[in-house]
């Protein structure tokens, strides 16, 4: 939120958000999230504690999330169009004593265990609000927000991020042109890593960020949506890319870059890609969500239709990659390997769980003293060309148009029917 606020600073007036025919400066923006954060603050919000965000995708969900850093909090995102019992659950394990929600959503999540600050019925007290940054100190290793993705075990996992595994991801970075001129389309489901990166790839960067209406991404809207407001970068499951090419090829030559990530690309689409719409960079990118967004990227200059996959790359800048067999030690080039991550952007653990932490987030022997990795549970392996491929993952985990999948999770659910 700090550098969100040194952008303030630089151009108040640009325009922050987009969304059905609103635009937000980001001076606006500022504004009412630190009215919102010094609310939070007077209602008992403050460092450590993590508060439940539940809203659907609008300039009021931006606003609450910017104001739960403000306040000094991490925050989860609760999405409107999950489960009722899931989001209960996953109050309860992230000990959510604070919700921020609307009139609408109230009723959902009641609970005698939590308040709830209504951003439309608490209009006016948020509003009395001075508008000035509260400047709560924060630090780099403080929780910044916790995602849940589905677990093994039957229970939600939550993975815990600190404010430099999400400032790490985008800061410094040179896997896309991050800057003010940009124009992003957030419609990833909001409990997605890649939420974030639509997101803050572009307000910590002075770009405009146009909001998808709804919980789902939607094919036509996103079309639509790219073509009216200039989209110059657009970020799609590999699934929703091939669709994309096929059904409204028009998109590929108004964004400048096309992203596609959560499962394995398309080696036909992306060539064709390539073929018929050369001034679009096509990045093919990889990454769970305990690292936060992009651990690897390739960009895609050729490709051969008759090779056997898109790479997935080399690690951003902050990342590093392992290549391991049982016995931690690197594979030879071109043998498969189980895939290991460390660096800045590595998430704290998981919430409550110190025992999957442990299992998940070993020592790192390639680094200094304290350093951990994690394990990926992919198969991977290196190219003579230095780059890694995708070869498929250790357990049964699958994914689901971008979504992790733990058939494990699932059988839970159904033997309890």
């Amino acid at each position: 939120h700090e550098v969100f606020e040194e952008r303030v600073v630089r151009a108040p007036e640009a325009v922050a958000l987009v969304f059905e025919g609103e635009e937000v400066s980001y001076g606006g923006l500022n504004a009412r999230a630190n009215r919102l954060a010094r609310y939070l603050c007077a209602e008992g919000v403050g460092s450590g504690e993590i508060v439940g965000v539940h809203l659907s995708r609008s300039p009021e969900m931006v606003v609450a999330l910017l104001a739960v850093l403000k306040a000094g909090a991490g925050y989860t995102v609760l999405d409107p169009a999950f489960p009722k019992a899931r989001l209960e659950r996953v109050m309860r394990e992230a000990k959510v004593r604070t919700l921020v929600t609307d009139a609408d959503l109230s009723p959902v999540l009641e609970s005698p265990d939590t308040r709830q600050v209504l951003v439309d019925t608490d209009a006016a007290a948020i509003a009395r609000q001075e508008a000035t940054d509260p400047g709560i100190t924060v630090t780099t290793e403080d929780v910044a927000c916790v995602m849940f993705t589905s677990g093994s075990s039957g229970v939600p996992k939550g993975v815990v991020t600190a404010h430099r595994g999400l400032v790490g991801t985008f800061l410094g970075q040179d896997y896309l042109d991050f800057g003010a001129d940009q124009v992003w389309l957030q419609c990833s489901p909001v409990s997605w890593d890649a939420f974030a990166l639509e997101l803050f790839g572009a307000l910590l960067f002075g770009g405009r960020c146009v909001l998808q209406p709804g919980q789902r991404p939607r094919f036509d809207a996103i079309a639509d949506l790219v073509v009216e407001h200039g989209v110059t970068d657009l970020q799609m499951s590999a699934g929703l890319f091939n669709v994309m090419l096929d059904e409204r090829p028009e998109v590929f030559d108004v964004v400048r870059t096309a992203m596609t990530a959560g499962e394995a690309a398309s080696v036909a689409h992306v060539a064709r890609a390539l073929v018929e719409h050369p001034g679009v960079r096509i990045v093919n990118g990889y990454g769970p969500a305990e690292n936060m967004g992009f651990t690897t990227t390739y960009e895609i200059e050729a490709l051969m239709e008759d090779r056997p996959s898109v790479p997935i790359g080399r690690p951003v800048k902050g990342s590093g990659t392992y290549v391991l067999d049982g016995r931690l030690r690197p594979v030879p080039v071109g043998v498969p390997g189980e895939l290991y991550i460390g660096g800045a952007t590595l998430a704290l653990g998981y919430l409550n769980r110190a025992d999957l932490t442990g299992e998940r987030f070993v020592p790192n022997p390639f680094g200094g003293s304290g350093e951990r990795m994690y394990r990926t549970g992919d198969l991977a392996r290196w190219t003579s060309s230095g780059d890694l491929e995708y070869v498929g993952r250790v357990d049964d985990q699958v994914k689901v148009r971008g979504f992790r999948v733990e058939p494990g999770e699932v059988e839970v659910v159904l033997t309890s029917l």
